[in-house]
């Protein structure tokens, strides 16, 4: 299971230029009004030049302290430098100004989850779900967490509802095939997997964790089958694995 945001992707969350900045439009910094400085930091964070974005949105706020989207931007740049807790109470200021801001709620939780405040990231996704019931993600990443307290069976309740929800999602059915395995369910284990390879041929973890499954059920040779497949595809663990075990893939 895996939470990482690659720095490509900062593009992709980052919101766009606010309609709205009230009366701040007036005020200026360097010359620059609250608007300005949020799309100087929008551009910034396109062009990872981070600190740059986090000097702008602050800016950004400092004239215009009641536009949610410059806390949004900021919190999550706060967020991919690994500065959690400032992300924490960016996020905490954007649900002060809009409680109902699902997107917030996960964001905080994820932040909340780094920190190994698990119980409180749970929090942040009950109120997610009960948001939006209907957005698989808050299903996925509330199983995460369970997962991570050892309450495999509320995980994999919550990934049941995430599949139901968006069955076609690969790593729905890795993250629930790596919970049976905790409950040592391998069986079900390989039936997840199976449905994950199904949907991507070159799932590479999936292989080498189906592997695990078939090896922990005494399947040996097909646990061989699948780590060789997935250290085909490039996965360095299960390149690492064969080769401590002194097989060629």
């Amino acid at each position: 299971m895996h939470m990482k945001i690659c720095r490509s992707a900062l593009l992709f969350i980052l919101l766009s230029l606010p309609t709205i900045f009230g009366c701040a439009h007036y005020k200026t910094i360097d010359g620059f009004t609250a608007g300005e400085w949020f799309t100087m930091g929008h551009q910034a964070g396109i062009d990872n030049r981070l600190d740059k974005a986090l000097d702008a949105y602050s800016k950004a706020i400092e004239l215009d302290p009641k536009v949610k989207d410059a806390y949004i931007n900021r919190g999550r740049v706060y967020y991919y430098l690994g500065n959690y807790n400032q992300a924490i109470a960016d996020y905490n200021k954007v649900i002060e100004l809009n409680p109902k801001d699902t997107e917030t709620y996960v964001n905080r939780g994820r932040a909340y989850y780094h920190l190994g405040n698990y119980n409180q990231a749970i929090a942040d996704y009950d109120k997610a779900v009960e948001l939006d019931p209907n957005d698989a993600e808050n299903f996925v990443s509330r199983g995460n967490t369970y997962d991570k307290l050892g309450n495999h069976k509320q995980a994999i309740a919550d990934y049941n509802k995430a599949i139901e929800l968006s069955p076609k999602n690969m790593y729905f059915y890795e993250n629930r095939g790596s919970s049976y395995v905790k409950l040592g369910n391998h069986n079900q284990a390989i039936v997840d997997y199976d449905k994950a390879i199904k949907l991507n041929p070159e799932f590479a973890f999936a292989y080498y964790n189906r592997g695990l499954a078939f090896s922990a059920s005494g399947n040996h040779n097909q646990a061989i089958v699948d780590w060789k497949i997935a250290a085909r595809l490039g996965l360095k663990e299960a390149q690492d694995h064969l080769k401590h075990q002194g097989i060629a893939w």
